[in-house]
């Protein structure tokens, strides 16, 4: 008995019809994919864009019998995404998304940096899924986003090494302050648009957040000696409430505490700014107040604020 199935028994028909099928098969998958980049790039429904996002993030697009030789990687659709995203909300010229010469693979530059800071996005090969956006030049992951999940997370150590540390000394804080604009309003209309869940980590300015230090049981010198910085720059440092930790006043209304949030068992030790408007995080402050940023980059190891360890463990 002849197995239809079996091509060693096809007839010579019967394998060029077989033959010719897939080769329709792997058009039709450019097909699909060509529909789907379509609506990646013209659509301005927000719904639409983020399933043409997630379903190119994953698209197999060659086959057995057909490939495609000039392709962009999965990683690649997350930029344009990302481009389109702000372009919906009146925001597209705050990012320049790029080709790079004689191969296909995209990169980034946010507006105000220039080209003092170029970006991709790198998947995440492990379990979690998702992707890291990083800067391409130190490898820093400033941020995770996970579009099954629904998750978006900032990295506060990649934040301050490229942002308080590398560009200190070559760009402006005003510049770096509209630089990372760009990522809270793309993470903010991620939140708002879709319902992700979203950790602004160090970059949150809301009363309410309380940002754990590395140092859970923190070593009673560090607090000491924001106590002689403070002094030395005409601010005062007081006891924290119940005389736990310590709080700084500052400009504006600004005002910061550190303390252990955790009066009894296990301790915690958390940073909290405090200022009428909501509009100062923890990273502001760092910009804007050397003192306060050489205490803090000096005491790194104790204070650094801890991210999703999750995702950045």
């Amino acid at each position: 008995m002849i197995n239809e199935n079996d091509p060693s028994t096809l007839t010579t028909s019967g394998r060029l019809l077989n033959y010719n099928a897939a080769i329709k098969a792997g058009l039709e998958t450019g097909i699909t994919f060509t529909k789907l980049m379509d609506q990646l790039i013209k659509t301005t429904n927000p719904d639409e864009l983020v399933a043409a996002a997630t379903e190119l993030a994953d698209f197999k697009l060659d086959s057995d019998f057909v490939t495609f030789p000039h392709q962009y990687s999965n990683a690649d659709y997350y930029l344009l995404f990302m481009s389109r995203m702000l372009e919906l909300h009146d925001q597209g010229n705050q990012v320049m998304v790029q080709s790079r010469d004689q191969h296909e693979e995209l990169i980034q530059q946010l507006t105000p940096l220039g080209d003092r800071g170029t970006f991709n996005f790198r998947v995440e090969t492990s379990e979690n899924g998702g992707v890291f956006y990083r800067e391409r030049a130190t490898g820093q992951s400033l941020f995770y986003l996970n579009l099954d999940r629904k998750m978006f997370r900032f990295n506060s150590h990649a934040l301050t090494q490229l942002f308080i540390i590398d560009l200190h000394e070559t760009v402006p804080v005003e510049t770096v302050k509209t630089s990372v604009q760009i990522l809270i309003d793309f993470a903010r209309y991620l939140k708002e648009d879709y319902g992700y869940s979203v950790d602004f980590n160090i970059l949150d300015a809301a009363n309410s957040e309380n940002y754990p230090v590395h140092s859970a049981d923190l070593p009673a010198g560090v607090v000491d000696r924001l106590f002689v910085a403070a002094a030395k720059n005409d601010y005062m440092l007081t006891n924290g409430v119940n005389g736990n930790g310590a709080r700084i006043a500052l400009d504006k209304g600004v005002v910061v505490d550190i303390f252990n949030n955790q009066l009894e068992g296990q301790p915690e030790w958390v940073l909290t700014v405090h200022d009428d408007d909501q509009k100062t995080s923890w990273f502001d402050v760092l910009l804007n107040y050397p003192f306060i940023r050489d205490w803090y980059l000096e005491n790194l190891t104790d204070l650094e604020i801890v991210s999703d360890p999750l995702i950045f463990g």
